[in-house]
């Protein structure tokens, strides 16, 4: 139990460094006065059965003074409208703070999660880490919510009362009621520890169904094609049923405690009455006296049930935000750089003796050198698996080189920001990359605020624009889930016009054309080599055909450089490139004679 306290304690303290460190100035004043605001208008409605009482023994007295009674009577009524108006003060005031304070905390998160390293996102689910961040931000809103209107509130109550309670000379009810906390303390303590292993199982549970939610969503077509409802429906099901068990646990703990709750609830009522009846009847308690005790009586057992509630509400938020945790102790992307600025040199790039290995016993490439004059293209061709998009993420920096640099106009990459490289390098992908939203958003992803005559001017040199402006919505039609509503030349050609809108110093084309048929890949080929006119370019390919026109052609195989050379000489040389490149003209020979046949 002491271990998980601590586990507890370390995980507030991170709560409050995460919502405290963050938070303007403003809001904390804000969230200050609440509080101050709670203690006052909880210390008010404490108070007020003081005055019932003071009502009660004026009435029952001899010689009651009416004046004495409106005046008692006036502060009981006063005392429970100041302690709502300030109640309701307080959740205004509150409720400012908490989404202000819940919107920042929103923000830090989404940026913190995009400015992890590619490694991380290839290790994790969409839906695991979204769901991730829906329940911590759930947790946070608990355990906030649960310190501040739950907690707090009932501390400053029972501090009140006690001191109430002790300067009526009652220390037999305090006697009785200390027994009581006791007794709820143990209780309570046992369903906290009862549920946190459910609780936190029920949680991973509950995240991992919502990651095969989301990701049988996004790749919907697959699930379609393939009948596989049943398949998905099943496995989220599993996940689903788990999360019920688990709960179903909690909440079978959580009964039995409201059992015990109640009971010993019960019998500390009974010990009061008695007690208070008999003191009475003795003479050593007035009727107000005896008024007051039943009426703190309730008011005390209901602040102690509430803390103990609470405290299952505050292991709940905990567990909910301990993956949460894990994601914020992730470090990002390392952003400083000796340089800052944008690059403005010809795009001259040097690979020297760069080597890289996901493991020590796979080596991915070894002793790349290369270099790509300014305004020239160079072509890399190869096997699948031969180390081709590996170059282009070491480029962008999603991989850093285990040996060797990338250089830039004779600086090293390592010494430039990542906003400044990316910037300077534009990449289309093998795989279109879109948004489900219009052809404007999509293309101006490429370059923040950039104007419309900017967008146009890149659908232009894609041969985008024509095609944009015969659709009934033009530049704001939606292109849907992933482009859906677009065909593989349209989609390629607006990734092309996204690469071009940002002027870059090194177009890379990956893989570009690879899923296309030969009359849409000969278009694209042509809209690239117009983009990237004067441009350093870096083609990567599968499909020699391609890169017939490169003015160099380097040959991957196995990770190392085994050719390089124009088409010509490398054609003339007998090698690895001529073997491939008679192997892809017998099956396009091949193809033909099919099609011709049929």
């Amino acid at each position: 139990m002491a271990r998980r306290s601590a586990i507890n304690c370390k995980s507030l303290r991170e709560v409050g460094a995460l919502v405290w460190s963050g938070a303007p100035l403003a809001i904390r004043l804000r969230l200050v006065f609440a509080l101050l605001i709670v203690v006052a208008s909880t210390a008010i409605a404490a108070v007020s059965p003081v005055a019932l009482k003071l009502v009660v023994d004026a009435l029952s007295a001899d010689s009651g003074d009416t004046q004495s009674v409106g005046l008692f009577l006036g502060l009981y009524v006063a005392s429970h409208w100041l302690a709502r108006v300030l109640g309701e003060l307080r959740m205004y005031i509150h409720a400012q703070a908490d989404r202000r304070m819940f919107r920042e905390l929103c923000d830090r998160l989404f940026k913190h999660v995009l400015s992890l390293p590619l490694s991380y996102h290839v290790n994790k689910q969409t839906g695991v880490v979204t769901g991730t961040l829906t329940n911590g931000l759930q947790g946070f809103q608990t355990i906030f919510q649960t310190l501040v209107l739950t907690l707090l509130p009932v501390v400053i109550e029972l501090v009140t009362v006690t001191i109430v309670l002790i300067s009526l000379g009652q220390t037999a009810f305090l006697s009785l009621f200390a027994i009581a906390v006791l007794c709820y303390g143990y209780a309570f303590g046992y369903g906290v520890i009862r549920t946190t292993g459910p609780a936190r199982r029920a949680a991973m549970a509950q995240t991992e169904a919502w990651g095969d939610m989301t990701e049988s969503i996004l790749n919907y077509e697959a699930v379609k094609l393939f009948t596989a409802e049943s398949v998905v429906g099943e496995k989220v099901g599993k996940a689903l049923l788990r999360t019920e068990c688990e709960w179903l646990g909690c909440y079978r703990t959580r009964a039995l405690v409201g059992l015990v709750i109640a009971t010993i609830f019960v019998v500390f009522v009974s010990l009061t009455a008695f007690y208070s009846a008999n003191q009475v009847q003795s003479g050593g308690m007035t009727v107000g006296t005896f008024v007051l005790l039943h009426t703190y009586m309730f008011r005390i057992m209901q602040p102690v049930e509430t803390i103990g509630y609470a405290s299952q509400q505050l292991n709940h938020g905990l567990i909910l935000l301990e993956r949460l945790f894990e994601i914020l102790r992730q470090k990002p992307e390392c952003k400083t750089a000796q340089i800052d600025g944008p690059l403005r040199g010809p795009g001259y790039l040097e690979f020297r003796g760069v080597s890289v290995a996901y493991r020590a016993d796979c080596p991915i490439l070894r002793n790349i050198t290369f270099a790509v004059r300014p305004g020239t293209t160079v072509a890399i061709v190869g096997a699948s698996g031969a180390g081709k998009s590996t170059l282009v993420r070491l480029l962008v920096r999603f991989i850093e080189p285990d040996a060797g640099q990338i250089l830039i106009d004779g600086t090293p990459i390592s010494e430039l920001a990542l906003p400044q490289l990316r910037r300077a390098i534009a990449v289309v992908p093998q795989d279109t990359i879109l948004f489900n939203d219009t052809i404007r958003y999509n293309i101006a992803f490429g370059k923040g605020h950039c104007t419309q005559d900017e967008v146009e001017r890149a659908a232009t040199l894609a041969r985008l624009h024509d095609f944009v402006m015969s659709l009934p919505e033009k530049y704001e039609t939606k292109v849907g889930e992933r482009g859906i509503r677009l065909s593989g030349g349209e989609k390629q050609r607006l990734s092309i016009a996204r690469a071009a809108i940002k002027s870059p110093l090194i177009y890379v084309f990956d893989e570009a054309t690879s899923s296309l048929d030969s009359r849409t890949e000969s278009e694209i080929m042509f809209n690239l080599r117009n983009i990237a006119k004067n441009h350093t370019t870096v083609l990567i390919a599968h499909r020699l055909s391609t890169v017939v026109d490169a003015d160099q052609i380097i040959v991957l195989d196995q990770g190392s450089i085994v050719e390089q050379g124009t088409h010509v000489t490398l054609m003339h040389k007998g090698g690895r490139y001529a073997r491939l490149w008679a192997a892809q003209q017998c099956v396009a020979e091949e193809l033909a004679n099919i099609t011709a046949r049929h």
